[in-house]
């Protein structure tokens, strides 16, 4: 075993499910009693993966039953304008009582911020950045389509606007149903399946050393990390998808209680203004955020964690990576790039010396770089980012 993963650690994952959480090979079945309940419902849907993935037959088939309203979407790194434009298409559909989502994050993200949008019959979708906290009205069903940000289990939703990232929070928008289907997962291009999880596996790992972490959080992490890694040792095909998604999955229940922290604040320039998937962009600068949380001093770390925690949290990372110190763990997290071809330097993605500072200048996001157990500096950054050029 290249790493010491949870013993029985899919079967345990499962018993953790909550209720309405819907996992199996084909459990988009499910959806055909659900569905009995509703009237009005508007169906958000990746225009790319909907056909591939199976979902396109499966709705044909329903929309002869129901009344589903299909609304395709196709961007990346939502931006708000794209968000407004389908708001102006359907804010004046009259009693929706179910919207569900098939996709990845970004469609999950798109659907949670609509919900708002239309509960609240708001003007623009712009008065959801104002920092009023709005909430949903309408029941929702998430069904990812990708192994990766966990939006299906997060109570927040992420934009950009003039390309820097804002996070929308409600409570409310979780889903009523959530739709686990391994089987939806198979049609993804390789680059992309690797891509998504290595964004549920840097989740987890973030949300062990997080200053805003909780044993809650943790544990989901630890389930999160586990599942990954089960999935990356796994040979069988299907069994493989199932773990990356139940991965996926915890590291969303994971980091709607802990956050992430500096790694992701660093991907968010560096997806929206040089084109890195989100997960790869992610996963550049953990080994190197690695080091420098763990050899973290006292007059270095948020007033809310100690040098104590911080080692403790580590050791629960060393011990599911079966790594022996952070030497071993920062090597490992570099061999999961190598064994999935991905490139791990930035001039690999096509930047240039003179980009990394206008990076560095972007990566300090609210509730994300000051979540970082050791604080973090435009300085540290900016060496940090030269390091993998």
């Amino acid at each position: 075993m290249i790493y010491n993963v949870m013993k029985d650690t899919i079967k345990y994952a499962i018993g953790q499910l909550e209720e309405n959480t819907f996992f199996a090979p084909g459990a988009i079945e499910n959806l055909k009693e659900i569905i009995k309940n509703y009237n009005s419902i508007l169906l958000f849907y990746d225009k790319e993966a909907f056909k591939p993935c199976g979902a396109e037959a499966f709705f044909q088939t329903l929309s002869e039953r129901f009344p589903i309203r299909k609304i395709p979407y196709s961007g990346k790194a939502l931006p708000i304008e794209d968000i407004q434009k389908i708001y102006d298409d359907i804010k004046n559909i009259k009693n929706i009582d179910l919207i569900i989502a098939v996709g990845g994050g970004t469609i999950i993200d798109l659907t949670k911020i609509c919900a708002l949008t239309i509960s609240n019959e708001l003007a623009g979708v712009d008065e959801v950045l104002t920092g009023k906290t709005f909430d949903n009205k309408i029941d929702l069903a998430f069904i990812p389509t990708t192994a990766g940000t966990g939006s299906e289990a997060t109570t927040f939703a992420v934009v950009y606007k003039d390309k820097k990232k804002f996070s929308i929070l409600s409570p409310t928008m979780l889903p009523r149903y959530t739709i686990l289907d391994p089987h939806l997962l198979r049609s993804l291009p390789e680059k992309v399946l690797n891509a998504t999880l290595l964004d549920a596996l840097a989740q987890g790992i973030e949300s062990m050393w997080a200053a805003g972490g909780t044993d809650e959080s943790r544990e989901y992490a630890r389930i999160a990390i586990s599942s990954v890694l089960t999935g990356l040792e796994e040979t069988d095909a299907t069994k493989k998808l199932e773990a990356f998604l139940l991965g996926a999955h915890f590291s969303g229940r994971a980091i709607n209680i802990s956050k992430t922290t500096i790694s992701h604040a660093i991907s968010y320039p560096l997806t929206s203004y040089f084109g890195i998937p989100h997960g790869i962009a992610v996963f550049l600068t953990l080994p190197q955020i690695a080091r420098l949380n763990f050899f973290a001093e006292a007059a270095d770390i948020q007033a809310n964690v100690t040098t104590a925690q911080i080692k403790e949290r580590f050791a629960a990372i060393f011990e599911l990576f079966a790594a022996a110190d952070i030497t071993a763990l920062t090597k490992k997290l570099k061999d999961i790039l190598a064994a999935l071809h991905i490139k791990e330097k930035l001039r690999d993605y096509g930047l240039k010396k003179e980009d990394l500072p206008i990076t560095a200048e972007n990566s300090f996001t609210k509730g994300r770089s000051d979540n970082n157990p050791r604080k973090i500096s435009k300085e540290i950054i900016l060496n940090l980012l030269g390091e993998i050029y």
